[in-house]
């Protein structure tokens, strides 16, 4: 599954993470934050993976350095690897 179009909704009890959601299963966390690090800076990049089998769930979360590259971020719409 390649391609996808990517869900990112604001977080609102920390204002500089986003939830992503629909994230194809070849992408990975380097690849999350390369994508997202052309809005400005990213501290972190989370794919959250099953426990068991290591294998991605398709949603993760990305924490910007502050509120402002997340509000740039949550005006556009996204597709990543597709």
């Amino acid at each position: 599954m390649a391609i996808q179009h990517a869900v990112v909704e604001k977080m609102e009890a920390d204002f500089g993470k986003l939830f992503i959601g629909g994230i194809s299963w070849d992408t990975d966390e380097v690849r999350l934050k390369e994508y997202f690090s052309s809005y400005g800076g990213v501290v972190e990049a989370l794919i959250m993976r099953d426990w068991i089998t290591g294998r991605a769930r398709g949603f993760g979360f990305v924490v910007f350095v502050g509120p402002d590259v997340a509000k740039r971020v949550v005006l556009d719409r996204h597709m990543i690897d597709g």
